[in-house]
């Protein structure tokens, strides 16, 4: 409870930690290799991919004794809700290494900055829909506008 001025600087505030928790764990993410992923799995992902994401894989990749390639028992939980590889999936690349491309882009953001040049802008239009509503803008009569 408070004033505007109170309230915008306690938000503010929590905020501006936040910022600097995601920031630090992205620098963790980028400078510390745990000893876990140091195994020629996860070559290609430390460094580039969040240590959240690299445990939440190595948990998958133990599941993966117990289902293997049967996508029915896995559920496929993680590629439908993260767009992280499931157990089911991880199973091809037991003895391999795990490849960037087959997690989202998301989970390879370690900054905030702008997108990185090999990445490419989506592209959003609406020019059909403004099109669209002066069609029906001048269609209408003027009780209609």
């Amino acid at each position: 409870m408070g004033d505007l001025w109170s309230c915008w600087d306690a938000i503010h505030n929590v905020i501006i930690l936040q910022h600097n928790k995601i920031k630090a764990s992205f620098e963790k993410s980028i400078n510390l290799i745990s000893d876990a992923y140091k195994g020629g799995m996860y070559k290609r992902l430390v460094g580039i991919v969040s240590r959240h994401a690299l445990g939440i894989i190595a948990d998958e990749v133990e599941r993966v004794n117990h289902i293997g390639f049967e996508s029915e028992s896995c559920g496929c939980v993680w590629r439908a809700t993260y767009g992280l590889p499931c157990a089911c999936e991880l199973a091809r690349y037991v003895y391999g290494v795990i490849p960037l491309t087959v997690l989202h882009i998301m989970w390879t953001r370690l900054s905030f900055s702008n997108i990185s040049s090999n990445e490419s802008l989506p592209r959003l239009c609406i020019n059909k829909e403004i099109d669209m509503v002066l069609n029906r803008f001048s269609e209408v009569d003027i009780a209609g506008k």
